[in-house]
C-alpha cells in the first residue's frame, strides 16, 4: 500500500496507473478512490499516468479527528502532488472533489496543474435569489441542519435514499447497500464536518479565475444539481467546454463510463502537454 504524509501527519492512501499524461482523479464525499472510480482508472491508464487517492478520512487513508474543510483537503492534494513531483496534471474532480479542485487552484494557483474537468458539482449550495441552482433545486441553512440530524441518529436511512438521487435510474437495493457501505469507511463526523464546510462555501467567484481549460461533465438527468449549472458555468469561466450526458444523473463517470473515459481523454490530448518526459509509477 503507498501513502504519502501530509504536512499535518496525516498518511494519505494513493495508487499510480499507466504511464503517459497524468490524470488527477479526486473523489467525492464519504467516497473512495477505488470503489468510485472502478470503471475509469483501468479504462484512462492504458494511455495515460493515473493518479488516485483517498481524502482524509475517507477509505484507505488515515482517520485523524480534524481538518475536515476544503482548504484542508485542497492542501493534503497539494502535499500528495508535491510528493509525487506531478506536474501538468489534469484535475478531475467528482462532486465534493470538484470543490476540492477549484479551492486547490484558488490556494496554491495552475503552476503544477495544466487543465481541470468538473463533473457534477454547483459553486453553490444553498438557495438565494441570485443563485438558480442549489443543492436538490432548494437548500437551506434548516436543511443542513436536518441533514446533519440525519447523519447522527440514522445514517442509513438518510444516506441510502440521497445514493438513489444519483442516478438517472437508481439502481438495484443491492447496489445501494453495497455503496452505502463503502461510504461508512468515513466516520461520521467527518462525513458531518466536511459536508458542513463545503456547503457553507460560495465558489462562484473562484470559478470565474480558473486559468486553465476547463472540461464541464454535467448529468443532464442530476437530481443533485438540477438545472443548467454546467451551462452557467460555460458563460462564465474563461476557457471551458460543457459534455452533457444525455444518460445520466449525478454520476456521469459511472453511468456512461465508455463515453466519459473518452471525453476526457480526448480533452486530456486537447489540451495538451509542456515539452517533459512522460510520468508512470515512481
Amino acid at each position: 500500500m503507498s501513502h504519502v504524509d501530509t504536512t499535518d501527519g496525516t498518511r494519505l492512501y494513493y495508487e499510480e496507473h499507466g504511464e503517459g499524461e497524468t490524470i488527477l482523479l479526486v473523489h467525492g464525499w464519504t467516497m473512495n478512490s477505488e470503489y468510485w472510480w472502478r470503471e475509469n482508472t483501468a479504462a484512462l491508464a492504458e494511455g495515460h499516468h493515473v493518479v488516485t487517492y483517498d481524502h482524509r478520512g475517507h477509505g484507505r487513508s488515515e482517520k485523524p479527528e480534524g481538518g475536515h474543510t476544503l482548504e484542508r483537503y485542497a492542501s493534503d492534494l497539494r502535499d500528495l502532488v508535491e510528493a509525487l513531483g506531478l506536474d501538468d496534471v489534469t484535475l478531475v474532480g467528482w462532486s465534493m472533489g470538484a470543490a476540492v479542485a477549484l479551492t486547490y487552484l484558488d490556494r496554491f494557483g495552475s503552476d503544477r496543474v495544466r487543465s481541470l474537468a468538473l463533473v457534477d458539482q454547483s459553486p453553490m449550495f444553498f438557495s438565494e435569489d441570485d443563485w438558480d441552482y442549489p443543492l436538490f433545486g432548494e437548500f437551506s441553512p434548516e436543511a443542513l441542519d436536518g441533514v446533519v440530524a440525519g447523519l447522527e441518529t440514522d445514517r442509513e436511512g438518510t444516506v441510502k435514499p440521497v445514493l438513489a438521487t444519483f442516478f438517472a435510474e437508481p439502481p438495484g437495493s443491492e447496489t445501494i447497500d453495497e455503496m452505502y457501505a463503502e461510504t461508512t469507511r468515513t466516520p461520521t463526523g467527518t462525513a458531518t464536518a466536511v459536508l458542513a464546510d463545503m456547503a457553507t462555501t460560495d465558489l462562484r467567484d473562484v470559478v470565474a479565475a480558473v486559468d486553465v481549460p476547463t472540461l464541464l461533465c454535467y448529468g443532464e438527468q442530476s437530481a443533485v444539481f438540477p438545472g443548467d449549472v454546467g451551462g452557467w458555468l460555460e458563460s462564465r469561466m474563461p476557457d471551458a467546454t460543457l459534455v452533457r450526458f444525455e444518460g445520466s444523473g449525478h454520476c456521469p463517470h459511472w453511468e456512461e463510463p465508455a463515453t466519459f473515459n473518452a471525453e476526457l481523454a480526448a480533452f486530456v490530448e486537447r489540451t495538451g502537454a509542456r515539452d517533459r518526459p512522460l510520468a508512470g509509477p515512481k
